[in-house]
């Protein structure tokens, strides 16, 4: 998973919680999430960039806190403990939403009550399997983070909706049922539960040059050489830019660069 901060900062949300607006974008603000609600887009659009860049606008009545796309890449929308406007109720208020994309091999049709159709069920089947792992281990990472409890804590857009805490939407039970997955929201939280428990690696890695900056440490004793080799070209990351960018490094690999460093191989 590759999470890729790209915030709504033109949305009208975003600036709602900037501006700290009302009682519901402050408290959100200082309790921050108590679960989080799985979304899924509801049009054939793979590509979770196109979507991030569509709610990156004014006058946008949608703001999610991320979109995620099959092959692990995560854009983060809104930070975790900002209220959104992702489900159209009073979840909005509580919990973080999340979109998954869907694949481009479907297509809806708004004459017949938005029914799926599928053109290709084997490469949609791909698609909706690889998401849903995504979103198991971001949903994981974010339980581990707030300390909550799947079971409880975890619920769909539809779910929402039946417990008259969110508008009438189906997702994503609607696709999981219509290409005949065995997944529901009880196998989702399930998944998410046991995700939690898997062994972490023991090794701190370093997703972003903003991971290396919050580490105290870190911060004192390698972000000097990694700057270093950024200024020379030498360290290039793997995308972003500034405190964004890329590095996806573990510790033991910094602590290497350090050691040549200061023995001079990369000079002054």
């Amino acid at each position: 998973m590759n999470i890729i901060q790209y915030l709504s900062v033109n949305n009208d949300c975003y600036k709602a919680n900037v501006n700290k607006q009302d009682s519901r974008y402050t408290t959100f603000q200082r309790r921050g999430p108590i679960g989080a609600v799985l979304h899924s887009i509801g049009c054939p659009q793979p590509n979770a960039l196109v979507l991030a860049k569509g709610w990156n606008v004014p006058n946008k009545p949608v703001a999610v806190h991320a979109v995620l796309q099959a092959d692990g890449t995560v854009y983060q929308c809104l930070p975790w403990n900002f209220r959104g406007w992702h489900v159209g109720g009073e979840a909005n208020n509580t919990h973080i939403g999340v979109e998954m994309t869907e694949p481009n091999c479907i297509w809806y049709n708004e004459n017949d009550g938005y029914k799926l159709y599928i053109k290709d069920r084997g490469k949609a089947i791909i698609h909706v399997r690889k998401t849903y792992a995504v979103a198991v281990e971001l949903f994981a990472m974010l339980a581990k983070q707030y300390g909550w409890n799947p079971e409880t804590d975890i619920m769909s857009h539809a779910e929402a909706h039946a417990r008259g805490l969110g508008s009438n939407h189906g997702d994503p039970e609607h696709l999981w049922r219509g290409l005949g997955l065995p997944f529901t929201m009880d196998t989702f939280r399930a998944d998410v539960a046991k995700k939690m428990t898997e062994t972490e690696e023991t090794e701190m890695r370093y997703h972003t040059l903003a991971d290396l900056k919050k580490d105290a440490s870190a911060e004192k004793y390698y972000l000097p050489t990694v700057e270093k080799l950024m200024g020379k070209g030498i360290l290039n990351g793997k995308g972003g830019e500034g405190d964004n960018t890329i590095l996806d490094l573990g510790e033991d690999a910094i602590r290497v660069l350090v050691t040549l460093d200061r023995a001079g191989v990369f000079g002054q």
